[in-house]
């Protein structure tokens, strides 16, 4: 059976832009979702809690998450300032930031690797996106897991407006990324991520609110508007549907085993 905990916070984020994937108001094409979905993840951090991809879920095989190591370091700057964590301990591989803006206005920004790419030949390669947002809308603490620490780095900079006054607390971080589940068939499925790429199966809410997986062979050729099934992780058993283009999908069906992509 699967039991599988969905990211809310991240969800409506990523669903509004595979909603706007093919129709005036979407800002890639289909070929580039893979790339912008998997950086999506830090612009929505700033919005809301959130770390994931394609409907991310904490608990998916795939998922990465990270335990905090060391001291913290707590600091108020104005400005764009360098925090100097210390003395790395031991697995440190990322920084978990949470800054609070001090001022009512100014722009400030973190530095991430939420997002990821993959090549033709399917090496993933984590990627380095920043985090921005406004004072004036965002009043409460912006948490990120996944801050970029540089190869042999002891430091993060948070860049800011000038004048603008902001705090932080910040310490080392131990990021694992856990390995994708494999099916019966041999198809592997959970949550995309820097370290092995895309799976042939990925985590998805259908529009009846179940949450299960795609194909992401049918999401990438499917054109236009419209509907794919959301399976279990068998790759067989449907359901739901996920919208592309679109939130309505009709009435989703039953669970069903009429769908074997494995022949």
């Amino acid at each position: 059976m699967d039991d599988f905990e969905l990211d809310a916070g991240f969800a409506a984020a990523v669903r509004a832009e595979l909603v706007a994937v093919g129709t005036k108001t979407s800002g890639l094409r289909r070929h580039q979702r893979r790339t912008r979905l998997a950086a999506v993840g830090i612009a929505a951090i700033a919005a809301a809690a959130t770390m994931g991809a394609a409907l991310v879920v904490h608990s998916f095989p795939g998922s990465t998450t990270v335990a905090p190591i060391g001291t913290a370091v707590t600091v108020t700057r104005t400005g764009t300032a360098t925090i100097q964590l210390g003395t790395p301990a031991y697995g440190a591989n990322t920084v978990i930031i949470d800054v609070t803006c001090v001022s009512d206005t100014g722009n400030i920004s973190v530095p991430s690797t939420s997002g990821f790419s993959q090549d033709a030949a399917g090496k993933a390669t984590w990627l380095v996106t920043t985090g921005e947002w406004n004072c004036a809308t965002r009043k409460t603490t912006v948490h990120i897991k996944d801050g970029y620490l540089a190869p042999g780095s002891t430091s993060i900079t948070v860049t800011a407006d000038p004048g603008t006054t902001w705090k932080a607390v910040a310490k080392y971080g131990d990021a694992t990324t856990s390995a994708w589940g494999v099916n019966a068939h041999g198809q592997t499925y959970g949550a995309p991520n820097g370290k092995s790429g895309f799976p042939d199966l990925e985590g998805a809410q259908a529009t009846n609110g179940k949450i299960g997986f795609i194909y992401a062979k049918e999401s990438d050729a499917f054109m236009g508007t419209g509907c794919i099934n959301v399976y279990k992780s068998d790759g067989t058993t449907v359901i739901g549907k996920f919208g592309i283009g679109t939130t309505t999908c009709g009435s989703d069906p039953a669970a069903t085993n009429n769908t074997d992509h494995n022949k």
